[in-house]
């Protein structure tokens, strides 16, 4: 009898492992989209479940969410919480940290959206979110059309993601642009002397 109870305790326990695991996957509700231009800036939309996500917010601000808040109040809030966010987001790109210039929080999309720049010749990448635990999907959409998603289990870092042969150097569109212009000036012009 006392086996009996013991195997019953661990099954009791275990079922109740499992369900915490799968609640706080429900509350934490990631998706994360890197997307990048040919000119190396980048769009990084990133949506949690908002209660949620001020939760983890304001621990990381020192601050409390007040209780009965209302969603209205809630992604005021969430707007505030723009740089605290950004302190959780790391893209270290060919050893080097690379902040994004801004953080907005969209309330349609529950997701905040970042935006920054890579460096010229970026080739690779490493990325962290710091404010979750369970594992999500990193869609990537490369610059040249290409997209690829990657797993990644909570808060540890990504693989080596690789960004080589997608970005145009400023330099290289300078002398293009110029081609251009003349080719449409010369245009104009023989149509103009007609």
């Amino acid at each position: 009898m006392i086996r009996v109870m013991r195997v019953l305790a661990a099954v009791v326990v275990w079922v109740a492992v499992i369900a915490a695991t799968v609640a706080a996957h429900d509350l934490e509700r990631t998706e994360v989209t890197l997307s990048f231009a040919p000119t190396g800036e980048f769009v990084l939309d990133i949506s949690n479940h908002p209660d949620w996500l001020l939760l983890r917010l304001e621990s990381f601000a020192g601050g409390q969410v007040p209780a009965g808040i209302t969603p209205a109040a809630r992604d005021a809030r969430l707007r505030e919480l723009g740089a605290v966010f950004i302190d959780r987001v790391v893209l270290f790109v060919d050893g080097h940290e690379i902040r994004p210039a801004s953080a907005e929080y969209d309330v349609s999309r529950a997701a905040f959206r970042l935006r920054g720049r890579m460096p010229e010749g970026a080739r690779t990448l490493r990325w962290l979110y710091g404010a979750v635990i369970d594992p999500y999907r990193l869609t990537i959409r490369r610059a040249d059309g290409r997209s690829t998603i990657e797993s990644i289990e909570g808060s540890n870092w990504s693989g080596t993601i690789d960004l080589s042969d997608q970005f145009r150097r400023a330099s290289q569109l300078g002398p293009t642009l110029m081609v251009v212009g003349v080719f449409l000036l010369s245009v104009v012009w023989r149509v103009s002397t007609l």
